[in-house]
């Protein structure tokens, strides 16, 4: 994410290295709990991705100082949507974070508004739906990860429940949250690990490999 802030330094820095492209990191600094419900309509379309994002109480803690700007300890309306507009045009880059096959390939989608951004209990909320570019059917293996390709925040799916389908096509397919473990995935792939893939921001294949992940299987 570019950001041209000046005030609060520390704050604005963990913002910007959240949504920007830095160099792959050896863990992440920035951790969000993140729910994924994929809705669905009785005809069998996949309709739109909602993600919700809720952050650790550090890093929310480092934002509000930095983007109160009246000081009130109070993020109103208009400094949120400040921190949405940003967001929203910084995450496009990276495909707000979500990748989706079908059948192994990619598919494309879009962002149909401003991401939203909320502060409650202490703690940073994003929200926001993505729409899949052209028509997704609920036809064959649908598999959609949410993750940063840079390694540098972790968006963690605690329980399987927070990978959910919804709406009138639900029942279409069965339902699987995959979990790798990352000691299988360095061992089946240590031939291309070398410290060059680590250190490279251009390729998002060890975090895209170590994703949580929801797999359908529709008939």
């Amino acid at each position: 994410m570019t950001m041209h802030l000046t005030r609060h330094l520390p704050a604005a820095t963990a913002l910007v290295a959240l949504l920007a492209a830095t160099p792959v990191l050896a863990h992440p600094h920035v951790f969000a709990e993140a729910r994924l419900e994929i809705d669905t309509s009785a005809d069998g379309r996949v309709t739109e991705f909602r993600n919700v994002w809720r952050f650790d109480e550090v890093f929310s803690s480092s934002v509000i100082l930095d983007f109160d700007e009246n000081a009130n300890m109070v993020l109103e309306p208009a400094e949120l949507a400040k921190i949405g507009d940003m967001v929203t045009q910084s995450l496009a880059e990276f495909d707000y974070y979500t990748t989706i096959t079908v059948n192994g390939a990619d598919r494309e989608i879009v962002l149909p508004e401003a991401i939203k951004v909320d502060y409650q209990d202490g703690q940073l909320l994003m929200f926001f739906a993505v729409l899949p570019k052209t028509e997704l059917q609920l036809d064959g293996r649908i598999a959609v990860g949410v993750f940063d390709p840079t390694m540098y925040a972790a968006l963690d799916f605690i329980n399987d429940e927070d990978m959910m389908v919804t709406g009138g096509g639900a029942t279409q397919c069965t339902r699987q949250v995959v979990r790798p473990d990352p000691d299988e995935v360095i061992a089946q792939n240590q031939a291309s690990l070398t410290e060059a893939f680590f250190e490279t921001t251009t390729s998002n294949d060890l975090s895209k490999l170590l994703a949580t992940r929801l797999e359908l299987d529709c008939q």
